[in-house]
């Protein structure tokens, strides 16, 4: 019993301590917003290591995580409580990361399956190919081509697309949706 006490006392120990810190980061101390980060590092680590296990996922998602902290630290209010605030982040880094991974393990098979492709075939073959994508991207609008290169080759999720183009997170499907189409359009009249 005493360490469910123990424990119930240090979460409102840390809930208290990390909101003033956190107020006081906002106010501008420096030396405060510097020892929150340091205990967040830690706690963050934990939580994601419980969940995942050890390895490079969880360094990157810790790392996302204290800059999404920093970059949200003016929006928590400190009349709700710190905690719900602070792993409402650290969930939606967690799952932007698992995507990110996911879209460059697809990038990296597809480019692997095409490696393997090109390499039974001979070095002219091979430009010819390299040449054809090249092309097929060129064909492409501006726009079209810009949310492709941006969420299929580099990785970025659909929201950081749309932060880092200042549009609509609909408006980079709709953009996607269309480059494909447009591309498969392209190959299929290729092949005739």
């Amino acid at each position: 019993m005493e360490n469910t006490e123990e424990n119930s006392l240090q979460y409102e120990s840390d809930e208290l301590r990390w909101s003033r810190m956190m107020a006081n980061a906002q106010a501008g101390i420096e030396s405060d917003y510097r020892a929150l980060l340091s205990e967040l590092t830690q706690v963050i680590h934990g939580f994601l290591r419980n969940r995942f296990g050890n390895g490079h996922f969880v360094e990157d998602c810790v790392q996302e995580a204290l800059i999404a902290i920093h970059q949200a630290r003016h929006t928590y209010d400190r009349r709700r409580p710190f905690r719900p605030w602070l792993f409402a982040i650290v969930r939606h880094k967690a799952i932007d990361t698992l995507r990110k991974q996911r879209t460059r393990q697809t990038v990296t098979d597809q480019y692997q399956e095409t490696q393997e492709v090109l390499e039974q075939s001979d070095h002219a073959n091979q430009a010819e190919a390299e040449m054809t994508r090249s092309r097929l991207l060129d064909a492409l609008p501006e726009p079209h081509r810009e949310v492709l290169v941006l969420t299929k080759i580099v990785g970025l999720s659909v929201a950081e697309t749309a932060e880092k183009l200042g549009i609509s997170q609909s408006l980079v499907k709709v953009r996607v949706h269309r480059a494909i189409r447009k591309l498969r359009i392209e190959m299929e009249s290729e092949t005739l």
